[in-house]
């Protein structure tokens, strides 16, 4: 008899401990992720109905844009989330039909890129593309300028940047289509323009892989992700970059990376005689 009960305690104690550690990797928008959840994920589902109850507030945060991320390039196994259900009411906005001005991935050959730019002119209308919560809206002048930032279903995330106003609200639910701002060219922007990225557990994906950015419209219900999709990720961890601060030369950067300024020109596109502009990224090294 105490053998069985022992047997029975350890059982339960093994399933405590897996059950809490396992999370699917393949996801689908009919099933929970997680069973046990944080009191803010508790408050979440109980003040939105079960469509939001599907929201992981993993790595919330309303005073950082990047609150927190997973690294998504060990991914095993499938990832598979259904963003459009029409049975649901569960729908896909475009959030501004603009043309591309800069895609995802490379730019200059040293900088990544991890959103999508699309051209608007100031006081455009910008919409959310997805059904979620609102989790942060913030202003970044050396980066995104007023942005927003919108959690989905399963850890997916879009962020609008650049934005002449904010009319998102935080911890307010929204749907597909909702006006979350105006377009603008805050922040660090060449033009107006709209940087849409998406994100699925803090780390960006390639937007083009979802919507179609020709026809403002999805390419699949059902977004999956692969291991691939995040291989860039490796590179970015190669690179070795460095913010300019006030009183910084290419000069004084060069000595204190040992490098040379000649080097640092033909990274980043510059010549000796280029006007360093304090909050940019300039790369040291990289390894390509």
């Amino acid at each position: 008899m105490l053998r069985l009960l022992l047997l029975i305690i350890i059982c339960i104690a093994a399933g405590n401990l897996y059950g809490a550690g396992f999370q699917s990797q393949t996801i689908d928008s009919s099933i929970l992720v997680n069973s046990k959840k944080s009191g803010l994920q508790e408050s979440v589902n109980a003040f939105y109905d079960s469509t939001y109850s599907e929201i992981d507030t993993f790595a919330w945060s309303k005073i950082k844009i990047n609150s927190g991320k997973i690294d998504c390039s060990y991914l095993f196994d499938t990832v598979r989330i259904v963003l459009r259900d029409i049975s649901r009411n569960k729908h896909y906005v475009h959030p501004f039909k603009g043309h591309i001005t800069s895609d995802f991935g490379r730019r200059d050959s040293w900088l990544w890129h991890r959103g999508i730019d699309i051209k608007l002119n100031t006081g455009d209308t910008v919409r959310a593309a997805f059904d979620g919560i609102v989790r942060a809206v913030l202003y970044d002048r050396n980066g995104y300028g007023r942005v927003v930032a919108i959690r989905h279903c399963w850890g997916v995330e879009t962020i609008y940047g650049h934005l002449s106003k904010s009319i998102a609200v935080p911890n307010r639910k929204v749907k597909a289509g909702d006006v979350i701002g105006l377009g603008g060219r805050t922040g660090r922007a060449s033009g107006t323009h709209l940087h849409f990225e998406t994100r699925y557990y803090g780390e960006p994906f390639d937007p083009n892989l979802i919507i179609d950015f020709e026809n403002f419209r999805l390419k699949s219900d059902t977004l999956k992700l692969f291991k691939d999709d995040f291989a860039y990720l490796e590179q970015i961890k190669k690179t070795v970059t460095y913010k300019i601060k006030e009183g910084d030369n290419l000069s004084s950067i060069a000595k204190r990376y040992r490098t040379s300024i000649n080097r640092l020109c033909s990274l980043n596109g510059i010549t000796p005689e280029t006007i360093l502009k304090i909050g940019r990224n300039l790369v040291i090294h990289t390894s390509q």
